[in-house]
């Protein structure tokens, strides 16, 4: 049976938003502009928010976080559905924070890789099941990096939960080699990393039809 996901708890002052501090490198990573844009498992919108883009939709399974969401912009065509069954078009940018462990995997990617126009951006950051001797050395400068930052939110006042109580949560999520393995099969050269704070990216530019 898989070991759950060990998370570490920090007191309640020094707990902060990995999700957002990957946001600015999910940024970084899209081009300047495009056309269209699906953000999945949008969850509150801040992600779909920032994506510049002159088309921006943006789907959750929550109601009740599409419902927080729609109250915060018009410009977003917020969908509440379940990504790999709602009917949706294809994108020149897809992004996915903190959502693929959600969804089975194999099934989860290969459907972002399909809402995902020739020529376009797939972009996922992600968790990752602690599992292996890398991922253990890692924690090594994880864990007191975690706290450090926390340490220093909470005395500039930017600490605080690291996200909304309403947002579902997941304790187990896929290992870093079975990311690798499901990429190279579904997204053949995407780019995985793994990242501190126990995240990972996975960034695709979709092949050109010719």
């Amino acid at each position: 049976m898989r070991e759950k996901q060990r998370k570490l708890q920090l007191p309640e002052k020094l707990r902060w938003n990995h999700n957002e501090w990957y946001r600015r490198w999910l940024l970084r990573q899209l081009p300047s502009r495009a056309g269209s844009a699906l953000d999945v498992g949008c969850g509150l919108g801040e992600l779909a928010r920032s994506l510049k883009a002159d088309e921006v939709t943006a789907i959750d399974a929550s109601a009740r976080m599409i419902e927080r969401a729609s109250a915060t912009s018009d410009r977003v065509n917020w969908v509440h559905g379940d990504v790999l069954t709602h009917d949706l078009g294809r994108y020149d940018v897809v992004t996915a924070e903190a959502s693929l462990h959600h969804l089975p995997l194999r099934e989860g990617l290969t459907r972002l890789a399909g809402l995902t126009k020739p020529g376009g951006t797939l972009i996922v950051i992600g968790l990752y099941l602690t599992a292996t001797p890398s991922d253990r050395a890692m924690e090594l400068v994880t864990l007191p990096a975690n706290a450090v930052v926390g340490l220093a939110k909470a005395l500039n006042g930017t600490g605080g939960k690291p996200h909304d109580t309403e947002m579902p949560m997941v304790m187990t999520a896929p290992t870093l080699p079975e990311i690798r393995a499901a990429a190279a099969e579904i997204t053949p050269g995407a780019r995985v990393r793994r990242h501190l704070f126990w995240r990972c990216s996975l960034v695709w530019h979709a092949p050109e039809v010719h």
